[in-house]
């Protein structure tokens, strides 16, 4: 089940890849960002189709911006920003470039913010307005790493102690076997209770 299903990942952001160039090179960017995004969002670890489509969108984000295209930059980088932390897990594949799309987007924002002349500028000038974005986009409401693995590995101990306290800790008249069933019977509460520590504490 974890090949197929490597297998198909690694083919989906292939095919999303091929897609969003196709689409790129017909001048629809809002398919290709999605196409993009897409490719993105099917990260295996060590595939580099995922890679290039975060490429590709930074490189429409630096077109756009370039030719005065702010409509489609902020939708590039937003995509972006989305599938970089969309693909997560207890590491982050491109932690390396988190801050600099941020900062894009913060300085983006409010340039749209000013030229629109929105309500919500309330007497601030353009180097708050960033900041302010910049501080809001560095909200983060995502597991730490380590509980979320705590998480996992606490649930497949509870899973796999379960099924060794009835396969080896009860014999076939189900009575319990000394020793054996209290010690499958322990490892099976203690992974379940740190289990439940993980999810409240990630």
């Amino acid at each position: 089940m974890l090949a197929v299903s490597f297998v198909r990942a690694f083919v989906g952001a292939r095919e999303e890849l091929a897609g969003a160039r196709a689409a790129e090179a017909a001048g629809d960017l809002d398919a290709a960002i999605e196409r993009f995004a897409y490719a993105l969002r099917w990260y295996t670890p060590g595939a580099g189709a995922p890679v290039e489509a975060a490429d590709g969108l930074q490189a429409i984000a630096a077109r756009a911006e370039a030719s005065g295209d702010r409509d489609h930059a902020l939708a590039a980088l937003r995509r972006l920003r989305g599938g970089m932390r969309a693909v997560r897990s207890v590491y982050s594949p491109f932690a390396a470039r988190m801050a600099s799309v941020d900062d894009a987007i913060a300085r983006l924002t409010a340039d749209a913010q000013i030229a629109l002349g929105q309500p919500t500028l309330r007497g601030r000038n353009r180097d708050q307005l960033v900041a302010d974005h910049r501080a809001l986009l560095a909200l983060d409401a995502t597991p730490a790493p380590g509980w979320s693995l705590l998480v996992v590995l606490a649930f497949a101990g509870w899973v796999i102690g379960g099924f060794l306290t009835i396969g080896r800790g009860l014999d076939a008249e189900g009575r319990r076997v000394a020793g054996a069933f209290w010690r499958w019977a322990g490892l099976t509460a203690v992974c379940f209770g740190l289990w439940v520590l993980g999810l409240l504490s990630a």
